[in-house]
């Protein structure tokens, strides 16, 4: 029989969300336990689906911080671009005497 909280990780959202740092440390606690100890079948299926809820929470939240990363990147790279237009909008246009000529 699926859990409920499977299907519907947001059944327990009630609660604030955990910090990325909480939930690894968490999912590696299950693993280690999982690895050293001898548990139950019953335990191990526990383990197994809390352990898999954790993975997809901590992936959902990589991606998210990758996409915001993505943003703040294509943000920052645009504003040179606009600083220089701005730039050339403010400085004036040369005079001839002051046109530099090498030939």
């Amino acid at each position: 029989m699926i859990s409920r909280r499977l299907l519907s990780p947001a059944a327990d959202s009630g609660n604030a969300p955990e910090k990325f740092e909480d939930l690894l440390a968490r999912l590696e606690q299950i693993v280690s336990d999982m690895e050293n100890a001898e548990l139950p079948l019953e335990k191990l299926l526990d383990n197994y689906e809390e352990g898999m809820r954790l993975v997809k929470a901590c992936g959902d939240r990589l991606a998210d911080a990758e996409q915001k990363v993505e943003i703040l990147s294509r943000a920052i790279s645009t504003e040179p671009a606009k600083a220089s237009a701005t730039t050339e909008e403010i400085s004036p246009s040369p005079t001839p005497k002051d046109d530099i000529r090498l030939f």
